[in-house]
Order: structure tokens, then C-alpha cells, then sequence
């Protein structure tokens, strides 16, 4: 993607936190109208929906399918979401990150960081 404009990184953060809030937060049990509606608040632009959307698909820990089905269903493009999270996930890989597995999950059962410690626990 290319570098987007002040404004719309602002709402691309607004929109991570209110989409990961209604899905895999504190919000999680609220009716999906609702939710939806709280992410069309911040945004009902699909190519910026859509880049939400492919930074929760590129989450290598694999928790963030809620948010990408969130998304998508207030209207994220989801040809931008794929193209997108090919990119976080070749940046991420650059830096050291692992990718998803098949299942979904970083070197790891669920519940586990990638390196193997369960949830919780410090190294």
C-alpha cells in the first residue's frame, strides 16, 4: 500500500482499536448491528476498512479472525485485505516475526506465544 495520508492513518488507528474492541474485546458479546455500527462511525470507506482487514489477517498469533470477519461485514474490500495482509506478513517475516501457520498460529498451539510460553507467562 502507499503511504497514506496523515488523516487516514488517524482513522486507521481509530478503526483498529474500535474493531478489535468489538471483536475480540471488551465488546465481543454485543449484537453485531451494533458493532458494525460503531466501525461505519469511524469509517464506511472500503479500501480503509479494507486495510484493517488485512492487518488482522496478517496477525501471526491468529486471534484476529473476528476483527477480519467484522470488518468484511461493514464492507471492507477484501481484494485490498488480501493484497494488504501479503504485505504486513512479508514485512513481518523481514523483521523476524513468524507467519501464520495453517492453523493459524505462530509456532504454537493456541494460547501460546510464539515462542511456546502459554498466555500470561514471562519469560
Amino acid at each position: 500500500m502507499p503511504s497514506l495520508p496523515q488523516p487516514q492513518r488517524l482513522l486507521l488507528a481509530e478503526l483498529a482499536g474500535i474493531a478489535n474492541r468489538y471483536s475480540i474485546g471488551e465488546g465481543r458479546g454485543l449484537p453485531p448491528e451494533v458493532a458494525i455500527a460503531a466501525v461505519r462511525a469511524i469509517t464506511d470507506d472500503p479500501v480503509l476498512l479494507g486495510i484493517q482487514a488485512g492487518v488482522a489477517m496478517a496477525d501471526p498469533y491468529g486471534v484476529s479472525q473476528p476483527t477480519v470477519e467484522l470488518l468484511q461485514a461493514a464492507g471492507a474490500d477484501m481484494t485490498i485485505a488480501r493484497q494488504h495482509a501479503t504485505e504486513v506478513r512479508e514485512r513481518l517475516e523481514r523483521i523476524g516475526i513468524a507467519s501464520s501457520s495453517a492453523g493459524g498460529v505462530a509456532e504454537g498451539r493456541p494460547g501460546e506465544h510464539g515462542d511456546g510460553r502459554p498466555d500470561g507467562e514471562r519469560g
